[in-house]
């Protein structure tokens, strides 16, 4: 009977753990999505990576991988772009948007690579790139953005 209750409780325990995954994963907040995608491009939460593809949504605290051929374009909530180049990093580190412009943050951490960043509506102290050597306020403008291990470069359009 002791076998009997110990396969029960760990039936349950596994079960609760698994519920606990799903329900982490449904409670991400997501906050825009890939408009387009050329090869391989990983999205990684909370140690789960995933494949990304055209329309698939990105998330809060999402880091994002290119390969050595792939680019994504994505686009937020807020129509703000990002285009992020092969062999890129990038975590989208922070996003607030309340649709009527009163409130709102955008916040991305370009690890390595090269990067294209277009504001979108809300107020341009609103926006924020932090790279390993600096970190850049956007003040509502065309960017592109090189980053490497000893160095940055941004190029504004």
């Amino acid at each position: 009977m002791s076998k009997f209750r110990n396969w029960r409780f760990w039936v349950l325990a596994i079960f609760g753990f698994v519920a606990f995954q799903v329900s982490s994963a449904i409670a991400q907040d997501g906050i825009g999505s890939a408009s387009a995608i050329r090869n391989r491009v990983e999205g990684i939460i909370g140690g789960d990576a995933r494949t990304l593809a055209a329309g698939s949504e990105v998330f809060r605290n999402e880091v994002l991988r290119t390969g050595e051929a792939a680019d994504a374009k994505l686009v937020f909530l807020d129509d703000t772009n990002l285009s992020v180049g092969p062999r890129s990093e990038v975590t989208l580190d922070r996003f607030v948007y309340d649709g009527d412009g009163t409130a709102g943050s955008v916040v991305v951490r370009a690890t390595r690579g090269i990067f294209r960043f277009v504001t979108g509506v809300q107020r341009p102290q609103n926006y924020l790139i932090a790279t390993p050597i600096a970190t850049i306020g956007v003040r509502g403008t065309i960017f592109d953005l090189l980053v490497q291990q000893d160095r940055i470069i941004i190029i504004l359009i």
